[in-house]
């Protein structure tokens, strides 16, 4: 479904369900009349719509797990996400359950099946990891679990999810996603009746674990890039992510500065190769930048990886990436690579990379961040300012300090991990 239809569900079915389901949560609480504590045996995480949230949401889950080593760990997340979960290896296979969301028929039918592997899982706390959503809110309540931690929005005016969170967790914009995440396992060991919560200090967390390399899909790669270009023992590879996606092409740096940021990258150093990665329909645009390059050292990398598997094993390969804000941004945390991630419509101040060598570059206009949990990431901008505002003087400064090419002046201040949340 395209995400304009899925806004439009969650909002039109979405209160309705939300309103009835709290109603009927209520009800089944009254007439149970538990006083008793419950054992966090059974329990899941709902993490749905967003691949790398699922990497910053990596040492909440860990925290969990750890606390309720005897518990068993559960995750739901839309099938086409899910490659994201699994390459962290924190899930057992059969414990994660998928959800396609590519029609509201099949959606309906995989919800009803949800319905199911709840009450076979015995279910009984959820942690929903999702801002605002509302169809994460309703599988919360019909897991029939009977703890429900989430973000809540207090006194808030919209955003309105239902009233049948035990645990309503203050969503801090003004913190790191990593430390908001943590905020909902940390509720977990609150008094329900504490308002709101968690009355504690929450660090920006640590690094993400990382994952290493997949022989065969190291192989993989490593012949396809020669089959692009030769690779000698002194070639150090640059990827190059510059295509968002088209559910938010507001996070796209223009193009054009892509394009004459791998000449000029081509142009301080022979022995670097520029790899432009990306899914189908960043292609158009890879053809343009490759052209516009006239160097056989900028490769058309897309859709030559098959899996996310396949991505890891070229950051491993490379020396550094830079790249529009999107999912490759938090995957790159995963393995030694270094990052220059360009934020506009979002910020870093939330969504900052976590890696060690990790840049974040953001030209803070009033504007920006137009994208949040209180417009449901649907912002009326139509020029993105914010990423132009980016030149590419101050990208290229930075790629190559990271890369240790000297270069004429050092490159301008920057907001990188250990800068967030201050």
């Amino acid at each position: 479904m395209q995400l304009s239809t899925m806004r439009r569900i969650d909002y039109y079915v979405g209160v309705v369900a939300c309103f009835v389901l709290t109603l009927l949560v209520h009800v089944l609480a009254w007439l149970r009349r538990r006083d008793e504590a419950v054992a966090h045996r059974g329990i899941l995480f709902i993490e749905l719509s967003e691949m790398g949230s699922t990497i910053l949401a990596s040492a909440a889950i860990r925290r969990v797990q750890e606390r309720t080593r005897d518990a068993r760990h559960h995750f739901v997340i839309f099938a086409k996400n899910a490659p994201s979960l699994r390459l962290l290896g924190l899930f057992d296979e059969a414990r994660i359950f998928t959800i396609r969301s590519d029609s509201l028929l099949e959606m309906a039918a995989d919800v009803v099946r949800f319905v199911r592997f709840c009450r076979a899982a015995e279910i009984d706390t959820v942690i929903d990891l999702e801002l605002f959503s509302r169809i994460s809110s309703i599988l919360s309540m019909l897991s029939g679990a009977t703890t429900r931690v989430g973000f809540h929005n207090y006194r808030g005016e919209g955003l309105y999810r239902g009233e049948h969170l035990t645990h309503r967790v203050h969503y801090n914009p003004y913190h790191h996603m990593s430390q908001n995440f943590m905020a909902l396992v940390e509720a977990l060991d609150c008094d329900p009746r504490e308002i709101p919560q968690p009355k504690r200090v929450i660090p920006v967390q640590p690094t993400p674990m990382r994952v290493g390399t997949d022989p065969e899909a190291l192989e993989y790669v490593r012949g396809e890039l020669a089959r692009c270009h030769p690779l000698r023992p002194e070639t150090r590879i640059v990827v190059v992510n510059h295509d968002a996606g088209s559910l938010l092409p507001i996070r796209s740096w223009p193009v054009e500065r892509f394009a004459e940021l791998v000449r000029r990258l081509l142009a301080a150093d022979p022995d670097l190769l520029v790899v432009l990665m990306g899914i189908e329909e960043a292609r158009a645009s890879a053809r343009l930048i490759a052209a516009s390059a006239g160097d056989p050292r900028c490769v058309d990398f897309v859709g030559k990886t098959r899996t996310l598997t396949d991505v890891i094993q070229l950051f491993h390969l490379s020396a550094l990436l830079v790249t529009n804000d999107s999912g490759p941004a938090h995957f790159a945390t995963l393995t030694p690579i270094k990052s220059i991630t360009l934020f506009g419509p979002e910020t870093p101040v939330l969504y900052g990379t976590l890696g060690e060598g990790a840049v974040d570059l953001c030209a803070q206009l009033a504007c920006s961040p137009c994208l949040s949990a209180l417009n449901h990431r649907n912002s009326p901008c139509t020029d993105n300012q914010c990423l132009k505002a980016i030149g590419v003087d101050e990208v290229l400064a930075h790629a190559l300090s990271l890369l240790g090419i000297p270069q004429a002046a050092p490159p301008a201040a920057r907001m990188d991990a250990s800068e967030l949340g201050r």
